[in-house]
C-alpha cells in the first residue's frame, strides 16, 4: 500500500469520527432542554396575604328619606358641609300636614266633648236608679201593710161573722166588717201592682244604664282612636322640619330647595334626599373571595392604597367578616365564585378620602421568620406513582425508560397513581428530577418550604411552559438569561 493512500485511509477516518462525534453531540443537545433555575433561599421574612378590591366607606353614614310628601321651601345646608347632631337640615312645606293635625285635634275634641255628655248621662240614670230603688222600697212597705191590714180586717170579719150567727152583734155591724174585708183587699191589689209597676221601673233604669255603659266604652275606644289619629297628624306635621341624626358631613346632596320631596321607599332611589357620613372613621369595604377569606381573621393587619392616593398606604386591621356571600343582581348560577364582605378600619385616614372611592386591601394573614422560600411559579403538580401508603415511587435512573418504578406498589405489580406537589430539582448529571414537597405559607413572589428540599439546591422555575412538559428525568440546559414566567406550574 503506498504512502498516499495510507493518507488518504487516515484521513477518511478521522473524518468518519468527527462526523460521529458531532452526531452524537447534535442528538445530545436535541434532548436537552433549555430551563431557567432558582435556588432554594432562606429569607429572613415571609408574609402571606390575602388581596381584594373595594371602596372606601364611613363606619356610619344615614341615607335620609322623606316620610311626607311636599316641596322643599327651605335647605339649610350644601354639599360638603360639617353639622352637628340635631341641626335642621331642611323643610318640607308643612301646610297640608298642619291641617291634617289640627283635623285630627279637633275630631278629638269632639269626641272628648261627646264622652263628658255620655258620663253625665249615666249620672243622671244612676240617679234616676237610687230614686226608682226608694221607690221600690216605700211600694213594698204599702204592701206589707196592705198584707197587714188585710190580714186585721179578715180576722175581724170571721169574728163578726161568728157573732152574727150567734145573734150577738147587730146586722149592721156585721155588714160594716165584710166591707172593711173587701177594701183590705183591694187595697193589697193595688199595693201588689204599685210594688210591680216600680220593680219594672227600676229594670229599665238599670238596663239603661247598662246601654249607656256600653255606649261610653264605645265612645272611649274611638276617642283612643282618635287620639292615635292625632299623634300620627303631629309626627307626620314634625316630619316635615328634618334633622341632622349624627354629627358627620354632608357627603351626597341630591335634592335643592323648590324641588318635591318624595317619601322614602328602598325601591325609588329618588327618595333619597342627602347622605350623612361621620368621617371620624374610615374603613374600607373589600369584596375578598370564597378561596380566600377562609383564612382572614378580625384583627389582621392590612395596608389599603386608594387609586385616587396612588402614592399613600393607609394601614389598619380586619374589623368585619362576612358570613354570607355577597349578593348580586347579575348572578345567574350557584356555580358562579363568590365573595364576601370584609371591612378593614383605617387606623390614620388621609383628609382626602372619600366615601366611595376605589381601592385595593393586601391583608397579612401570616408572617413567618427565616424559612426556606422557592419562587411560587417553581411548583408544579403531576401525576407520580405511588406505593400502598401513598409514598413516592422515585423513578430508576438508570433504567431507559424514565416512566418505571424501583419497585411494584402492589402485589399484583400494578403501581397506584397519585397527584404531587413538587418542583423538579437539577441534579449533578444536568437531569431534572421530580420531588414532591409540602409548603407553608404563601408569601406574594415566594412560597414556604417545609420538607424534602434543602438550602442551596438548584430547581427549576421557568418557563411556564416547559414546567408543564418536562419529564422527570429529562437533560436540562440551563438559561437564566431568559425571565421566567410569574404564572404557576
Amino acid at each position: 500500500m503506498t504512502k498516499k493512500k495510507k493518507i488518504w485511509i487516515a484521513a477518511g477516518a478521522v473524518a468518519a469520527l468527527a462526523l460521529i462525534v458531532f452526531l452524537s453531540i447534535r442528538a445530545t443537545r436535541r434532548e436537552e432542554v433549555v430551563v431557567q433555575t432558582s435556588k432554594v433561599e432562606r429569607r429572613g421574612e415571609l408574609k402571606a396575604k390575602v388581596t381584594a378590591s373595594g371602596e372606601i366607606r364611613a363606619k356610619e353614614a344615614v341615607e335620609l328619606q322623606a316620610e311626607v310628601a311636599g316641596v322643599i321651601n327651605a335647605l339649610s345646608v350644601r354639599e360638603g358641609d360639617r353639622v352637628q347632631k340635631g341641626d335642621i337640615l331642611l323643610h318640607i312645606d308643612p301646610i297640608a300636614t298642619k291641617a291634617d293635625s289640627d283635623a285630627a285635634r279637633a275630631q278629638y275634641d269632639a269626641g272628648g266633648t261627646d264622652l263628658r255628655a255620655q258620663e253625665f248621662q249615666i249620672s243622671n240614670a244612676e240617679a234616676n236608679l237610687a230614686r226608682d230603688e226608694a221607690s221600690l222600697k216605700s211600694a213594698q212597705a204599702q204592701l206589707a201593710q196592705a198584707q197587714a191590714n188585710l190580714t186585721v180586717s179578715e180576722n175581724t170579719y170571721r169574728r163578726k161573722q161568728e157573732l152574727n150567727e150567734d145573734g150577738l152583734v147587730s146586722r149592721e155591724e156585721y155588714e160594716q166588717s165584710v166591707n172593711n174585708y173587701k177594701v183590705a183587699q183591694a187595697q193589697l191589689e193595688v199595693a201588689k201592682a204599685g210594688v210591680t209597676q216600680v220593680e219594672t221601673q227600676v229594670q229599665i233604669s238599670r238596663n239603661n244604664i247598662q246601654q249607656m255603659k256600653r255606649s261610653y266604652e264605645a265612645s272611649a275606644k274611638r276617642l283612643s282612636s282618635l287620639a292615635a289619629s292625632v299623634t300620627r297628624a303631629q309626627d307626620q306635621f314634625s316630619k316635615t322640619t328634618i334633622y341632622s341624626p349624627l354629627t358627620g358631613v354632608v357627603t351626597q346632596l341630591n335634592v335643592e330647595q323648590g324641588e318635591r320631596a318624595v317619601p322614602g321607599i328602598m325601591s325609588n332611589p329618588q327618595a333619597t334626599l342627602m347622605i350623612i357620613s361621620d368621617l371620624s372613621i374610615i374603613q374600607a369595604e373589600l369584596k375578598v373571595d370564597e378561596t380566600d377569606v377562609v383564612n382572614l381573621k378580625l384583627g389582621d393587619r392590612a395596608n389599603v392604597k386608594v387609586d385616587a392616593l396612588p402614592d399613600t398606604v393607609l394601614e389598619g386591621k380586619v374589623t368585619e367578616i362576612g358570613n354570607s356571600p355577597i349578593r348580586s343582581s347579575t348572578s345567574s348560577t350557584q356555580q358562579e365564585a363568590k365573595d364576601f364582605k370584609v371591612v378593614v378600619t383605617l387606623d390614620n385616614p388621609s383628609v382626602k378620602l372619600r366615601p366611595g372611592m376605589s381601592c385595593t386591601g393586601d391583608i397579612i394573614t401570616d408572617t413567618k421568620q427565616n424559612v426556606l422560600a422557592i419562587p411560587i411559579q417553581a411548583l408544579t403538580i403531576r401525576e407520580v406513582e405511588v406505593d400502598k401508603d401513598g409514598k413516592y415511587l422515585r423513578p430508576d435512573p438508570n433504567k431507559k425508560d424514565t416512566g418505571s418504578v424501583a419497585e411494584a406498589s402492589t402485589a399484583t405489580g400494578k403501581p397506584n397513581k397519585k397527584e404531587l406537589e413538587g418542583v423538579f430539582l437539577v441534579d449533578k448529571d444536568r437531569k431534572a428530577r421530580f420531588q414532591p414537597i409540602k409548603t407553608g405559607i404563601t408569601g406574594e413572589t415566594e412560597i414556604e418550604v417545609l420538607d424534602n428540599l434543602k438550602e442551596g439546591e438548584e430547581i427549576v422555575s421557568g418557563s411556564f411552559q416547559t414546567l408543564r412538559t418536562i419529564k422527570d428525568g429529562a437533560a436540562v440546559k440551563i438559561d437564566n438569561t431568559i425571565k421566567t414566567s410569574a404564572k404557576t406550574g
